[in-house]
């Protein structure tokens, strides 16, 4: 249990993995950045790759202040090995991009994106005792991520998680580049990260 929860909270970090979409809402000043769109095209497709070593190079840097580089790295590339696990990812895409800002030196812009995530972990036991397994985990992540995002899958009889969430991306003095971080309102780690000022105007984007 606790590993399936780590890495659904890993996945707010990298959206690793999946069938990312094409499809993108324009931003309400008249079309996406386009330094922007190119490196966020690139960080899908090194999703879909799951290439985690050249992905680690669209995160941003201060992230690994936190959780050491190849840490990260090392975590999701045991998980989707793992034997115990079976893991799934389906329609990540990016749902809205929202308007580029500036503050001092850096441009921000939230961007909303969504995924499924369709799991089953191994069990020595019979189908009864996986089943009462299954439902265990699915009222846990109910809990977090809400009844109707959360159920078994008919074809596949994996754990089904829908989730949506927005992540921020960066181009500062730190880095050149357009980066990406999760975003969570009042996320107590978000203070290592970025400034008051950046998170009080973020939290303007609904």
């Amino acid at each position: 249990m606790k590993k399936i929860l780590f890495v659904l909270i890993a996945f707010l970090f990298i959206a690793c993995g999946g069938n990312s979409s094409k499809d993108k809402t324009e931003n309400t000043t008249g079309g996406i950045d386009p330094a922007l769109e190119k490196r966020l095209a690139e960080y899908m497709k090194l999703n879909e790759e799951l290439d985690f070593n050249r992905l680690m190079d669209y995160i941003y840097p201060k992230v690994f202040d936190l959780a050491p580089r190849e840490d990260m790295v090392e975590a999701m590339e045991d998980f989707f090995k793992s034997e115990e696990i079976k893991v799934k990812l389906e329609d990540l895409k990016i749902d809205k991009v929202h308007p580029v800002f500036t503050v001092k030196d850096g441009s921000y812009a939230k961007i909303d994106y969504s995924m499924v995530v369709l799991f089953d972990m191994s069990s020595e036991g019979d189908s009864m005792e996986k089943k009462e397994q299954n439902d265990l985990i699915v009222k846990s992540m109910a809990e977090k991520y809400g009844e109707g995002n959360v159920g078994i899958d008919k074809e596949t009889g994996m754990i089904r998680v829908r989730m949506g969430t927005p992540m921020i991306a960066i181009k500062d003095e730190i880095v050149k580049d357009w980066s990406f971080i999760s975003y969570k309102k009042d996320d107590p780690f978000l203070d290592k990260i970025l400034s008051k000022e950046v998170q009080d105007k973020l939290a303007t984007y609904k």
